[in-house]
């Protein structure tokens, strides 16, 4: 059997021209590459403040640094707040409805009156602001008393204070047979008026005219076994008061 080599020698020729085809051909084509001339397209200058700036391989990274430019960099103007004032106890701030920029404006507000009876007013003898001192004797189902209720008291130096605003003040009582009497104080004046009587019937003590303000009254059993009040009054001594029985 006859030995044959494995590269057949008829067959180097056509391989070498081949091989030398294909170079010659990426030859031409690098030189028509190398050969054309490129158009420099100049960069167009922008406002931004600063370069694009490309990343690196790492996320958050940069790889160069941002080149300074001439641009200049706006500026935050300062913004400045007008006072503002804050309210006291007798001052409330106004809210602003309109436009922003206006300056709330204080204003002042009313402080309250003492809880105390006003004017054109008439309490019962059973009124929490009565202030009784001593053994006084809640009476109920009176007739004709005020409310139908009574206070009583059997023993002599029992007082009873209030304090009122107005001008004038009239103070009611149940007057009968064996009944004593008592002593009013207002504002320090002393006016001493006689509950016996005999009928069974309501007086009143009316007081004179006073100066418009906060006055006090204290009703002192005096004298007699027992005595009594039934209301308080104070009216508007603009308008006519109605006529009463009153004991000097």
């Amino acid at each position: 059997m006859e030995n044959k080599s494995l590269l057949d020698r008829e067959m180097i020729l056509p391989l070498l021209l081949g091989g030398l085809s294909v170079m010659g051909i990426g030859a031409v084509f690098v030189f028509a590459r190398m050969s054309e001339a490129r158009d420099v397209v100049p960069a167009a200058d922008t406002a931004t403040p600063f370069r694009f700036v490309y990343l690196g391989t790492e996320p958050g990274l940069s790889t160069l640094t941002p080149e300074a430019t001439d641009t200049p960099v706006p500026t935050v103007t300062e913004l400045v707040l007008p006072p503002v004032s804050f309210a006291t106890s007798t001052e409330a701030v106004i809210l602003l409805t309109g436009q922003p920029s206006q300056t709330p404006q204080p204003t002042r507000t009313s402080t309250a009156s003492p809880t105390i009876e006003s004017v054109l007013s008439k309490i019962d003898d059973t009124y929490f602001q009565l202030l009784y001192d001593g053994d006084w004797v809640a009476q109920s189902n009176v007739t004709d008393a005020y409310e139908n209720t009574l206070h009583i008291s059997f023993t002599v130096g029992n007082n009873v204070t209030f304090t009122f605003v107005g001008q004038q003040v009239i103070l009611s009582f149940q007057a009968g047979p064996s009944l004593g009497s008592v002593l009013i104080n207002l504002d320090g004046i002393d006016f001493e008026v006689d509950q016996s009587s005999s009928n069974t019937d309501l007086i009143s003590w009316q007081s004179a005219v006073l100066v418009r303000g906060t006055h006090t009254i204290v009703v002192e059993h005096l004298s007699g076994g027992s005595v009594n009040l039934d209301s308080i009054t104070i009216p508007d001594v603009s308008t006519p008061t109605p006529t009463l029985t009153a004991t000097p």
